[in-house]
Formats: structure tokens, sequence, C-alpha cells
């Protein structure tokens, strides 16, 4: 059980990511009415919760850790927005790692409820 899910965790974190067209796919195909309509069940549910939550948080990171670089050029070595730009990069960081153990969390609750997903 421990290494299905370790195994799961791994090919999550060690799946190419292509620009705009995988994440489109991705959010598109969780967002189609026949599959909000199937969200009923737990089973499609938790995986529905999974299919949105990975492609998002991971543009969220990379959105917000491109902005704090922004920052962090454009500050021109203003002690104040040097700090703001590393405070975004360390909460987009914290975000996407709080993303990363939710998505183990529902991997587990799906294992020791035995859901089929």
């Amino acid at each position: 059980m421990l290494k299905d899910l370790l195994e799961k965790i791994f090919s999550l974190l060690s799946t190419k990511v292509y620009s705009a067209s995988s994440l489109s796919e991705a959010l598109s195909g969780a967002f189609t009415k026949e599959r909000l309509e199937k969200v009923g069940d737990e089973n499609s549910f938790v995986q529905w919760i999974i299919d949105v939550s990975i492609p998002l948080g991971v543009t969220c990171a990379f959105v917000l850790l491109v902005y704090a670089g922004f920052m962090m050029v454009t500050s021109q070595g203003n002690p104040d927005k040097l700090q703001e730009s590393r405070e975004v990069i360390t909460n987009a960081i914290i975000g996407f790692v709080v993303i990363l153990l939710s998505v183990t969390l529902l991997y587990l609750i799906k294992d020791s409820l035995g859901l089929n997903i």
C-alpha cells in the first residue's frame, strides 16, 4: 500500500509538463459538463479534486515564482522590495508543498477506504 502510494507520488513529480496545452487539456477535461455530472459519488469526487488541484497548483506556483523573480530583478537593490520578493517565493513554495501533501492525503484516504480510482 505504501509502495503504491510512493510510486504514484513519484510519477506525479516526474511527469513532463508542457506549457499551456497540458494545463488547458487537464483543466478542460476536469470541467466538462459530463465530468461535473459524474462527481456525485466519492470515487469521482476525489479523482476530480486530484485532476484539478495538481495542474492548478503547478501553474499558480510557477506564476508566483515568475512574479517574485520580476520583483527581485526590478527592485534596484531596495531591501524592502527584495524582502517582499523573498516572501512571495517562500509562500509560493509552501503553497505548492501544501497542495502536494493534500493530494498525498487524498491518496491515503482513497487507499484506506478502498475507493477504486
